[in-house]
């Protein structure tokens, strides 16, 4: 059978699901994107070489470099060491894949269901003797991949360089192939793999050894801009917020915070880029970084050291706007070619304190860490102040999530009021999101309601990753309104626990929060809620000390905690630097939704009459 020895491609190899509908191009990624596209003729090749039936091409003859064959607006190095790189672009009905691998032999590719190695839709090819190959599989068990009657996956170019292999690949965003995986907008996990050998057929594809594959969660269609696409500036400056040689403590979990004082700009400047600079070898043990901006702090305050949430000095208290994150498996990123966050101005802030996250699960002691967050930004003032927006569910141990659930939401709230402390009349647009939890975690959406009813969410992601969180492009910028209010719910998978999980901190313990990026700047900049279950008792820890001691193994204790959520009081809040009174709290029943978003028939392949 033709490909039984790609099995070894994606062997042992552990993939999250990777399926959504697009639309684009849709106006603003066109926005964004369009000086890009006119410089740099983002269009459709004139003469793309039509694949042969057999899925193979002649090499071109001439020597060819290791640059892509075209620009494409997103780039990622899939391994550590940078031997497998990947370029793709979009366009509303295909994707174009092209793969730079340092080898001379066969290079796997593939997109993976289910988080195992079946079912997954792979490719393989190859450059020898003057042609380029590619062959279209799909996996349906623990035996050898079969190739698929239909060859969707379309070979455009194969050549090899004097270190790597390059293949370019098309597929259509839905195949409307059984064989196939429609590609979505949720989180994905590609599967890749070379040789340093081509195979003698394709039935006899060598393994490719235990250092030559890997996996990658990416989202494929909403995803970062890369540098060129975000029309970054030549004059750009950089300033680390860095931990200086700390030693971190042999435990799992660490919140380490380090005050700074930032230089007098004379004028404004905007933030064009973020980014984690994490000392090398210690990707392991950053978890996530927070930059926090804080008002009417003296400034010879900078340079303490403290942990962030044991007896913190009571001047970082209210440091609780976000101005810059990074989070797990996060890379660059590039803010809009119209926008980035001000500095410089009275308004901005020249106090910060990182917040670092380290994990260190097995208390391995004697790392020492100078790791941070580093921002470049620029003279060249952009035409709008981006804002950060922190909502959903507030850490705390009030959060409950029971074990033994396969499914069980948790849901944060930003209302109408607290929104509408800061959101202007003509509302904001929002540009991009990150949605943060833990381990838990299986599905995350972040949803808006104006006017009682449901609108298109922000985000949602079927397939989360927690060791995949980083700041996404929304399809199209979206407009946050004054009267709009904002709802995170988040779903967990705790059918391997056998005792409560309760909001916190720690790596084990959970989270619920959304990040959003959006224009202009206003002053709410961060609006969540925690339930109080005043059903059970009208002392809020009381009440939880009582539901500690309930037998969650039955399901009738667990149906009974449901009517609790269903019944209880949530208590709002809302902060802000610039916001008269700076923090506000009030009380709200969870909002009776009756009228919910219910997303396009965006099916191309049978759609609706």
């Amino acid at each position: 059978m033709a490909c039984q020895s790609v099995a070894l491609i994606i062997l042992n190899l552990s993939l999250v699901n990777f399926s959504h509908s697009i639309d684009v191009p849709v106006p603003y990624w066109n926005n964004i994107l369009h000086r890009f596209r006119v410089q740099n003729s983002l269009v459709t090749p004139k003469n793309v070489v039509t694949p042969s039936p057999e899925n193979e091409l002649t090499s071109p003859r001439n020597k060819v470099t290791d640059g892509p064959t075209q620009t494409y607006e997103h780039r990622k190095q899939l391994d550590q060491d940078g031997d497998y790189i990947l370029f793709w672009r979009t366009n509303d009905t295909h994707i174009t894949f092209e793969t730079h691998v340092k080898t001379h032999g066969y290079v796997g590719f593939g997109i993976s269901r289910t988080g195992g190695m079946f079912p997954a839709d792979v490719v393989f090819g190859w450059v020898a003797d003057g042609k380029a190959f590619l062959k279209d599989c799909h996996t349906i068990g623990y035996v050898a991949p079969i190739v698929d009657t239909s060859q969707d996956w379309l070979l455009e170019y194969g050549a090899e360089t004097d270190e790597n292999t390059i293949l370019k690949f098309t597929r259509k965003i839905d195949t409307c192939d059984s064989d196939d995986i429609k590609i979505t907008d949720d989180t994905a996990k590609l599967i890749f793999s070379y040789h340093p050998d081509d195979p003698a057929s394709m039935t006899s594809l060598p393994w490719h050894g235990t250092s030559r594959r890997g996996t990658k969660s990416l989202m494929l269609l909403s995803t970062t801009l890369s540098q060129e696409a975000s029309g970054m500036p030549d004059n750009v400056i950089t300033h680390d917020f860095l931990n200086q040689h700390y030693l971190i403590p042999p435990v799992p979990t660490t919140y380490r915070c380090t005050t700074f004082d930032f230089p007098d700009l004379g004028k404004k400047h905007h933030v064009v880029k973020v980014e984690a600079n994490i000392q090398e070898g210690h990707r392991p043990y950053v978890h996530h970084m927070l930059l926090y901006h804080c008002a009417n702090i003296s400034l010879s305050l900078a340079n303490h050291t403290y942990m962030c949430y044991d007896n913190a000095p009571a001047e970082f208290v209210n440091c609780r706007a976000v101005f810059a994150a990074w989070e797990i498996g996060g890379g660059a990123f590039y803010y809009p070619p119209d926008v980035g966050m001000s500095l410089g101005t009275d308004k901005d802030p020249r106090f910060f304190i990182l917040e670092t996250h380290y994990n260190n699960q097995a208390n391995i002691s004697g790392i020492v860490d100078s790791s941070g967050i580093r921002i470049s930004y620029t003279p060249e003032v952009r035409k709008y102040d981006a804002g950060m927006l922190i909502t959903g569910f507030f850490v705390d141990p009030a959060q409950i999530i029971p074990p033994y659930e396969k499914s069980f939401i948790s849901k944060g709230y930003c209302s109408e009021q607290d929104l509408a402390r800061g959101v202007p009349e003509e509302g904001v647009n929002v540009f991009a999101v990150l949605q943060h939890s833990h381990l838990l975690a299986k599905q995350f959406r972040t949803r808006v309601f104006r006017n009682g009813s449901e609108i298109e969410p922000f985000a949602d992601d079927n397939y989360y990753d927690f060791n995949f969180q980083e700041f996404h492009y929304l399809k199209h910028e979206r407009k946050l309104k004054k009267g709009d209010s904002i709802e995170v719910d988040c779903d967990f998978d705790s059918s391997s626990r056998t005792s409560l999980t309760l909001g916190g901190l720690s790596t084990y313990e959970e989270m619920c929060l959304s990040f959003l990026l959006y224009y202009p700047r206003m002053d709410v900049e961060a609006c969540w809620s925690v339930p109080l279950y005043q059903t059970v008792h009208n002392d809020t820890h009381l009440a939880q000390e009582q539901m500690y001691k309930w037998d969650w193994s039955k399901p009738e204790v667990r149906r009974k905690f449901d009517v609790v959520m269903n019944e209880t009081l949530y208590r709002h809040s809302s902060f802000g630097n610039f916001l008269d009174g700076a923090w506000q709290f009030h009380d709200f029943y969870p909002p009776h939704r009756e009228s919910l978003y219910a997303s396009p028939n965006l099916d191309t392949c049978f759609p609706t009459p």
